[in-house]
């Protein structure tokens, strides 16, 4: 499994763990969902400030990326509303 394939995978099964769609993790990283999408895909890597903000993101959500995966840093993990979500809401 090449380097991208094993991020995509990451990504999409992060989200998965999260409960989180496409939109709600674009949505809270300020991306577009196509770049989730294209990521996710493997259709190409986004550009290294947005996968920074993704990787952040999910991070912050509490979940660990690993040789293999992903998993909760702590179970169960805490509740977590993404930054770009959280802006909108405090507006």
């Amino acid at each position: 499994m090449s380097e991208g394939s094993l991020l995509a995978a990451q990504v999409r099964a992060a989200r998965a763990l999260l409960g989180w769609s496409q939109g709600y993790l674009a949505e809270g990283a300020n991306v577009s969902r196509s770049t989730i999408a294209d990521l996710e895909g493997d259709k190409r890597e986004p550009h290294e400030a947005s996968l920074f903000v993704i990787m952040n993101e999910l991070a912050s959500a509490g979940i660990n990326f690993t040789e293999r995966g992903v998993e909760f840093r702590e179970f169960p993990p805490r509740q977590y509303v993404p930054t770009g979500i959280a802006q909108k809401r405090n507006k």
